[in-house]
């Protein structure tokens, strides 16, 4: 039984149903032992429910999956992406986003810098403020580009 199917049938089972949440909770266990043909009939599910009750199995909780990376290799790649261009913040970006798999951000141009900061700076839209904004959005332009890593 696939995955749709056996939604289906859980659903199909449980629909219509007016429970207490214990009573419903009873019922959602008969019912998926049904449909996932562990029970053959409605006592055996029942029987399964209660043993599943009384022997709860412990919560392991979420472990979290911390990323192991080989430090040595990554350096190697970037080191080689790299070669004998000038560094920069997005060269290094796309060299390290190249060597980890990842999907690199396009570098910003000016121009697709000086609109994001006007939509991050805009408050009425005439024309004076964009004037300023302009002048403003140019001088950080400047200040990002000249920016040592």
């Amino acid at each position: 039984m696939g995955k749709e199917d056996y939604r289906n049938c859980v659903g199909a089972g449980l629909k219509g149903k007016t429970l207490g949440k214990e009573e419903r909770k009873l019922e959602f266990c008969i019912i998926s032992k049904l449909c996932s043909q562990k029970a053959k009939d409605r006592e055996e599910a029942k029987k399964l429910c209660a043993e599943a009750a009384l022997n709860p199995t412990p919560n392991k909780g979420r472990k979290s999956k911390k990323c192991k990376i080989d430090t040595g290799a990554l350096a190697g790649c970037i080191i080689k992406s790299l070669g004998d261009s000038e560094i920069n913040l997005a060269i290094l970006a796309t060299a390290i986003a190249d060597c980890t798999g990842q999907k690199a951000e396009k570098p910003l141009t000016r121009e697709r810098f000086i609109k994001k900061c006007f939509k991050e700076n805009v408050i009425t839209g005439d024309i004076r403020e964009s004037q300023k904004l302009r002048s403003m959005c140019n001088a950080r332009w400047k200040e990002q580009e000249v920016a040592p890593l």
